[in-house]
């Protein structure tokens, strides 16, 4: 069996050797457009989730954290629990900002001195980073207007009168000086991953039957299960190779900080393979020839995966049921784990939960394909 297989490898091989065009499209277009892409894509970010750590407790800070719901910039929710790990809600997604609101925020404002509250940023997403620190001064800048207000017309007629105010001290973590291009480019390589492999698996097995040659393929002694491992096999190694190449030179061209562990980048990426060559052979299933494999791929699988992975545009500013719609989408999953790992340096620890929903829709995704793949060669 292994020896069987070995020779259908090679016999792609030789095929991709021999196809410089489709040799080309493989490992020269990815490196082409990622750099032209990386250079032009933006994002926008419009509603983002505040987690608020209240260590005053008092009128005042209640009335604040309830300001800045009001505020309509920001989905606010409590921090309960021991101080000191605020930032794990950065690190897992949960919130993009963290607000600390200092112990003596009430009897400093009940005294008409200024006050100053801590907030962490997520920065690995620049635009949202610069959205969230504009966001939050404003609403700051908004509820001291309202103190001021307030303070001066119950002190009318008084001297030395003294004004409180509020003001955001802003960190921003994972990508300080807020380039678009550190968090952009890694959803490149995601996104350039699942087009070549996805739609060249699924065009492959197409030309084999358009030329006829699938025919022969199935008069050899190779069973159903080695030829889809012989067909499918030369592609997870392009797309190795592919992850190879890109990771080194995202550091190198575009400057990007790899926080996190090699390893499990591959292990992720090779779940992620398994989920778009999986797709390559269902679509290879459904259409006749290399032009119809094409356009459902391009236009039902790939624009799809691309606009509502949060690559193009931002989940949180989609409607509700486009956002349930999300979660069956596998890139959404892989542009999480590669951001992870490449801005915030976090693992499995951290990532498991998509790291497991990725390995489910590709061992079903792929078991699907093979099935209908073998039903069709039967």
């Amino acid at each position: 069996m292994i020896r069987r297989i070995h020779c259908l490898i090679r016999k792609e091989l030789a095929q991709l050797r021999r196809d410089p065009r489709l040799l080309g499209l493989l490992l020269v277009a990815p490196i082409l457009q990622l750099t032209i892409l990386g250079f032009v894509v933006t994002n926008d970010i419009r509603e983002i989730d505040l987690a608020v750590r209240d260590q005053d407790h008092t009128y005042q800070s209640r009335e604040f954290t309830r300001a800045l719901a009001a505020s309509g910039f920001f989905v606010v929710q409590p921090l309960a629990g021991a101080d000191g790990r605020d930032d794990a809600a950065l690190v897992s997604g949960r919130a993009g900002l963290v607000v600390t609101v200092p112990a003596d925020f009430g009897r400093r404002l009940t005294r008409g001195q200024p006050v100053e509250v801590q907030a962490l940023v997520d920065g690995a997403d620049s635009n949202f980073a610069v959205y969230g620190v504009n966001y939050l001064q404003k609403a700051a800048r908004l509820f001291s207007e309202k103190l001021v207000r307030a303070t001066a017309s119950d002190r009318v007629g008084k001297q030395n009168l003294r004004l409180p105010s509020v003001r955001a001290s802003t960190r921003v973590w994972y990508n300080p000086e807020l380039k678009s291009r550190i968090y952009m480019v890694p959803a490149l390589m995601a996104q350039l991953l699942m087009i070549t492999t996805m739609l060249v698996a699924s065009m492959s097995l197409v030309k084999e039957r358009e030329e006829g040659t699938l025919e022969q393929l199935l008069v050899t002694p190779l069973r159903p299960v080695e030829l889809i491992l012989g067909k499918l096999l030369p592609f997870v190694v392009v797309g190795f190779v592919e992850v190879v190449a890109a990771v080194p030179f995202m550091i190198v061209v575009f400057g990007l900080p790899f926080r996190g562990d090699v390893g499990f980048l591959f292990a992720v990426s090779g779940l992620y393979l398994l989920t778009t060559l999986g797709i390559g052979l269902l679509v290879s299933t459904m259409v006749r020839t290399q032009q119809q494999a094409m356009l459902v791929s391009t236009f039902f699988v790939m624009m799809p995966f691309i606009m509502l992975s949060g690559f193009a545009f931002p989940i949180e500013n989609m409607p509700r049921a486009i956002q349930v719609v999300t979660n069956i989408i596998p890139l959404k999953y892989y542009l999480i784990l590669v951001r992870g790992i490449f801005l915030k340096g976090v693992g499995m620890a951290t990532l498991w939960r998509e790291t497991l929903i990725l390995a489910g829709f590709g061992v079903v995704i792929l078991g699907l394909a093979v099935a209908r793949f073998r039903k069709r060669l039967d």
